[in-house]
């Protein structure tokens, strides 16, 4: 993403009552600049239901480029109902100040809706 903060609107496959989330950045050895300043810093997740007007706080935390490239939160607001699209808001990174990289995103939880989808006159759940 451009700059040191930025968003991405994330459409699940399902309908998810979402309980974490896992966040993957690459390890220092391995960047090719030699830094992962770029990593994303504090972070909020937000749960958006079909309209995507209206947006409920999940979760915040701070991904910590000191620790693991693998990082799983638990988001500590339940919420009220489950949803098919989740905003993942990356609020600071790491010092970088031309771009944020986020190499991965996970959402974990239950599904309670899932769509079908038809192929030639069969249904298939996804």
């Amino acid at each position: 993403m451009e700059g040191h903060q930025g968003q991405v609107v994330i459409r699940l496959p399902a309908e998810i009552l979402p309980t974490c989330v896992t966040v993957q950045h690459i390890f220092q050895e391995v960047s090719p600049s030699g830094t992962i300043s770029s990593a994303p810093r504090d972070i909020a997740v937000l749960g958006l239901y079909a309209s995507r007007k209206e947006e409920i706080p999940l979760g915040s935390f701070t991904f910590d480029v000191r620790k693991e490239p693998i990082q799983t939160f638990v988001l500590t607001n339940n919420p009220p109902r489950a949803f098919q699209y989740i905003k993942f808001l990356v609020k600071s990174n790491w010092g970088h100040p031309k771009y944020t990289c986020i190499y991965r995103v996970q959402v974990h939880g239950k599904v309670v809706k899932q769509k079908k989808r038809f192929f030639n006159g069969l249904a298939d759940v996804k």
